[in-house]
């Protein structure tokens, strides 16, 4: 009985809650827009709501639902592309104010530990403060951008060693950059250019970090491929999503290698040389400061040559880097000479390759061309015969001069003949591509459906006329007995 009681209860206390959420669902009391009204509202003569468990309500089913996710989504995008346009101004004023710094040191323009040279370290410090936190912050709108496209609610559920350690590399990247205060050195080995013999020099830091500030122009990279139209595309962002393919800066680089490559090579080896040669420079120079013996690439025009003859993977000879840090960057120029040359030479391959539709016109006149040159082998071959045959006529022996060289030419004319008809067949077999050929196979696939369908039609056909012979068989045996029934 205790049981039943217990039963009933909840029976009760269900059919109650039911009656509820439906007074709620069906009562045009309760406003459709936010509220912060914090106190129960006076719904019906019957029933009061709380206001704070709809509203709770509310804000999770906006949550999951996937236009609140996808405006979200365009919200944080639009917020992502503000981020990188910010880091990627910070990082080229933060370069630019580097390399007017150097370049004004060594003009002897100002003074390395003057106001002025101060002034410009404080600046590139200041502006690779604030890049770095932009940096973090673009970290953290991925972050949250991957929490609403898979629909999670926790951090902690998306974030992996991954994110963590690209977070951490970007930062120090970033960071990069000459100590605004004081003049420390580092020692370096160098190759003597007189003697070959390696010795140590003192190197300045800030000359060594202002190198490898240009390794933050990888937002560049970022900052074309955020602006690009393929990123931006909602509907590419669709159809990836569909196809399950990342529209990222791996996808959009091959868009842009496929539609402008020749833009994006010369991109490249352009900003190689600029990047590369000052680097060479600033190394070499700082490398033998306090020597006697100058580099032959402390100049700039000099670096910019040595760096032009190792990317075109020409190497004279004549200028040589004699730093370990020069010797790094020919290494990176080198290797990315031999990348970029092979780019250079499938992307002109690419270009030098006939359309479909410039083939087919090139193989149409091509082939008039040899039915114009097998006619006319013909009719040699003809003409040929019928000159043989008139001269044996007149009585000429085989050996003598005329048909021997009439001979001659026949079997000319027969030989072009055959090639050219040779040639014809070559030629339409090379027309033949795999658009050619997946064309044949759908019309031998429908083919094959149509023969398929014809002969259902044919089984359908023959089983009707089996019926019929057994139902005409049946009505002559019934009239058989009929008759015999009424002789008898």
């Amino acid at each position: 009985m205790a049981l039943l009681d217990v039963l009933r209860g909840w029976i009760s206390v269900s059919r109650l809650k039911l009656s509820r959420v439906c007074t709620i669902m069906e009562n045009a009391g309760i406003p459709l827009v936010k509220s912060d009204f914090q106190y129960t509202r006076y719904v019906s003569t019957d029933e009061l709501v709380d206001v704070n468990s709809m509203n709770s309500f509310k804000i999770m089913d906006e949550k999951n639902n996937l236009g609140f996710r996808l405006r979200h989504r365009k919200e944080l995008i639009s917020h992502r592309s503000k981020v990188v346009d910010a880091s990627f101004v910070l990082s080229l004023v933060g370069i630019i104010c580097n390399v007017f710094h150097y370049e004004l040191v060594l003009g002897d323009v100002i003074i390395y530990d003057g106001a002025a040279s101060t002034v410009l370290r404080i600046i590139t410090t200041i502006t690779t403060c604030f890049l770095v936190i932009s940096i973090i912050m673009y970290n953290l709108i991925g972050i949250r951008l991957q929490l609403v496209t898979t629909g999670l609610d926790n951090w902690k559920l998306v974030i992996n060693s991954n994110i963590v350690v690209k977070t951490l590399l970007e930062t120090i990247i970033c960071s990069i950059h000459p100590i605004p205060y004081g003049n420390f050195t580092t020692p370096m080995l160098v190759l003597i250019p007189e003697t070959f013999i390696y010795e140590t020099h003192q190197v300045p830091i800030n000359a060594i970090l202002s190198v490898l500030m240009f390794l933050r122009i990888y937002i560049l990279g970022r900052f074309l491929v955020v602006h690009s139209g393929l990123f931006r595309d909602t509907t590419v962002q669709s159809l990836g999503t569909l196809s399950k393919v990342n529209i990222n800066a791996k996808f959009v680089f091959k868009a842009l290698m496929s539609t402008m490559p020749g833009t994006i090579l010369t991109g490249i080896l352009v900003t190689t040389l600029i990047v590369n040669s000052w680097g060479v420079r600033i190394c070499e120079y700082y490398s033998f400061e306090n020597s006697d013996v100058k580099s032959p690439a402390g100049s700039y025009l000099s670096a910019v040559w040595l760096i032009a003859v190792t990317f075109l993977t020409l190497g004279y000879g004549d200028i040589v880097p004699y730093s370990v840090c020069g010797k790094i960057f020919a290494i990176t120029t080198g290797m990315m000479g031999v990348g970029i040359m092979a780019l250079c030479v499938a992307v002109l391959a690419k270009k030098l390759e006939q359309t479909r539709s410039e083939k087919y016109v090139h193989t149409f006149v091509q082939q008039i061309h040899m039915d114009k040159i097998r006619r006319n082998a013909a009719a040699d071959v003809v003409k040929q015969s019928m000159l043989l045959w008139r001269l044996r006529k007149m009585g000429y022996k085989h050996t003598s001069t005329d048909i021997i060289r009439h001979r001659r030419k026949l079997i000319s004319a027969i030989r072009e003949m055959n090639k050219s008809s040779d040639e014809k067949y070559r030629l339409r077999d090379n027309v033949v591509g795999t658009v050619e050929i997946a064309k044949g196979v759908t019309e031998v696939c429908d083919m094959v459906e149509i023969i398929k369908d014809n002969q259902d039609t044919v089984n359908k056909r023959l089983e009707n006329l089996e019926t019929s012979s057994a139902n005409i068989q049946k009505q002559l045996y019934e009239i058989r007995n009929l008759l015999r029934t009424n002789l008898r």
